[in-house]
C-alpha cells in the first residue's frame, strides 16, 4: 500500500509539473550559431506582425505594444558602445523594394547604415491584463520575437522568442523588491513583456557589455 502511496504521489507532481510548464507558453530556448565577429549592431524599431516599422499603421494594441517595446530597447541598450537605436526617421529614406519583408529592410538599413549586424523585434501580442495586481478578469498577455541579422552573409546569426500568458500558478517573474513585494502578483503587460525581454537579451552572446 505504501509503494502505492508513493506512486501516486510522485503522478501527482509529474501532472503538476506539466501543467506548470504547459501554462509558462514560453517557446523552446534560444537558439544561436558559431559567434561571428560583430563589431557594431543597429537596433530596428520595433515592429508590429504584419506591419513595418515605416509602414501603416498597426492597430492600437499592438501599436501600444510596440511603442512600450522601443522604450525598454532604449533603456536595455543605454550605455552600449556598440549598438546604437537606428530612428524611424534614418528608415524612410532608405531604398528598399521588398516592402513586404522586414528581414529585407533590416539587410538594407545595416547595409546603408554601415552596421555589422541589425536586431529586429516584432510584436505579435500584446493584450493588457484587465483586473489589478491581486485579482484580474483576463490576465496579461504577450509575444515577441527577435532576430539578429547578420550583414556578411544576410543569415540571422541569433534568434529568441517569448510567448507568455500569466497563470496563477506561476512564481512571480519580477525580481522580488519592495515595490513589487513578495507575493503572487498579476503583472500587467508591460512588466510581462519586460521581464521576458530582458531574459532574453541577456541570454544573446553578442549583447555583452564592455
Amino acid at each position: 500500500m505504501k509503494k502505492s502511496h508513493k506512486a501516486l504521489a510522485a503522478l501527482a507532481i509529474i501532472n503538476i509539473l506539466i501543467l506548470i510548464a504547459g501554462c509558462t507558453q514560453i517557446a523552446p530556448g534560444d537558439s544561436g550559431k558559431d559567434l561571428v565577429p560583430i563589431s557594431s549592431i543597429g537596433i530596428l524599431p520595433a515592429n508590429a506582425t504584419g506591419y513595418l516599422p515605416s509602414g501603416e499603421e498597426a492597430p492600437a494594441e499592438l501599436t501600444e505594444g510596440v511603442e512600450t517595446v522601443d522604450s525598454l530597447l532604449a533603456d536595455y541598450f543605454a550605455g552600449y558602445q556598440n549598438v546604437n537605436l537606428i530612428p524611424l526617421g534614418a528608415l524612410q529614406g532608405l531604398t528598399y523594394s521588398d516592402s513586404g519583408k522586414l528581414l529585407y529592410l533590416a539587410r538594407e538599413a545595416g547595409q546603408q547604415l554601415h552596421y555589422d549586424a541589425v536586431l529586429v523585434t516584432t510584436v505579435e501580442r500584446y493584450q493588457e491584463r484587465d483586473g489589478s495586481d491581486y485579482a484580474v478578469i483576463t490576465p496579461a498577455s504577450v509575444a515577441f520575437s527577435l532576430k539578429l541579422l547578420a550583414m556578411e552573409n544576410g543569415q540571422v546569426i541569433w534568434s529568441s522568442e517569448f510567448n507568455q500568458t500569466q497563470q496563477p500558478l506561476l512564481d512571480n517573474i519580477l525580481p522580488k523588491t519592495r515595490s513589487t513585494g513578495s507575493g503572487f502578483r498579476w503583472l500587467t503587460a508591460k512588466q510581462l513583456i519586460s521581464a521576458g525581454l530582458n531574459k532574453k537579451l541577456n541570454n544573446c552572446p553578442y549583447f555583452k557589455r564592455d
